[in-house]
């Protein structure tokens, strides 16, 4: 890794930032002021639990923990149903849960299986959370990213130079009177623009290896790689790491143009309120504690 320091404009007046990532750089500008600077400046408390995002976490953490020989399909069942158990979610999220619950073994089992095929069913030589922390040097308006990417690899194959990003799709569950019914995800037939952003990271980390994006919903698994996909390809993943760089080195510019001031880069980025007063509704925001919903609005306010 090069020997480079973080740009202070990171770290001055109001900022704490350290590092950034690909899952930083998916967010929109607006929702990413919100979970990053402006959580940090107005020091918000942990959010309520996600279904999507906890069950998302312990997917990955059985079919891991699974392909690396520390722990058993059997028993990922009952460590989810007790899971959920002890989490205080609240009514909408009690409901998505237990539709999750009687899911849970066809993700894990799809994100195997799709593994399976990639290797040929070769099982051993697999390893996961692949850390990396990079230093970039492309630039963009004259400008080079002076802050360091950090993030995890979700698994990785050093014999058959393959890396895999895996991906969750849990569907939604809506109201009709009294009754709560599941609405299946739609099947999907492209990935993911941030998505394909985070593997072309990737892809610079492991810069001879094959990258596959990996889909699972209840009933399958869709697999996206170079031969199915452009842009997965060589020039798309040049395509999507250029706009991690652009996107990263914008930010950089505001927090610049912002000199350590979070006022004068929340005016940059600009607010929504049509998110914030129905934030109830949006699956960014819906899991903010009330308080600092009211929090973040006496900010805009008062601007």
């Amino acid at each position: 890794m090069n020997e480079r320091l973080t740009d202070e404009v990171y770290i001055k007046g109001d900022f704490k930032k350290a590092t950034t990532s690909p899952s930083q750089t998916a967010l929109q500008n607006n929702v990413w002021f919100i979970k990053y600077p402006l959580k940090e400046y107005l020091g918000f408390l942990p959010e309520n639990p996600s279904i999507s995002f906890n069950a998302g976490s312990k997917v990955h953490d059985y079919f891991q923990g699974i392909l690396t020989n520390i722990f058993k399909i059997e028993d990922v069942q009952k460590n989810f149903d007790d899971f959920i158990k002890i989490t205080p979610y609240q009514d909408k999220q009690k409901e998505k849960a237990k539709i999750i619950s009687e899911q849970i073994l066809n993700y894990v089992q799809n994100h195997l299986q799709a593994i399976k095929d990639i290797s040929g069913n070769k099982f051993n030589t697999w390893k996961v959370e692949k850390f990396f922390s990079e230093w970039f040097d492309d630039v963009y308006m004259g400008k080079t990213l002076n802050i360091a990417t950090e993030g995890y690899i979700d698994c990785y194959n050093d014999d058959l130079k393959i890396i895999t990003e895996h991906k969750n799709r849990f569907g939604s569950i809506y109201s009709k009177g009294d009754k709560v019914s599941f609405r299946s995800p739609n099947k999907i037939k492209s990935p993911q623009f941030t998505h394909c952003m985070q593997v072309a990271v990737y892809s610079k980390i492991c810069k001879d290896y094959k990258p596959f994006l990996i889909y699972s919903d209840h009933k399958e698994y869709t697999m996206f790689d170079s031969n199915n996909c452009w842009e997965l390809s060589e020039n798309g993943l040049k395509y999507f790491f250029k706009k991690f760089i652009q996107i990263n080195i914008q930010r950089q510019e505001m927090l610049r143009m912002a000199d350590g001031s979070i006022k004068k880069l929340a005016m940059m980025i600009g607010v929504d309120w049509s998110e914030i007063r129905n934030w109830k509704n949006n699956f960014m925001l819906e899991n903010m504690q009330e308080e600092d919903i009211k929090k973040m609005e006496d900010f805009y306010e008062n601007l």
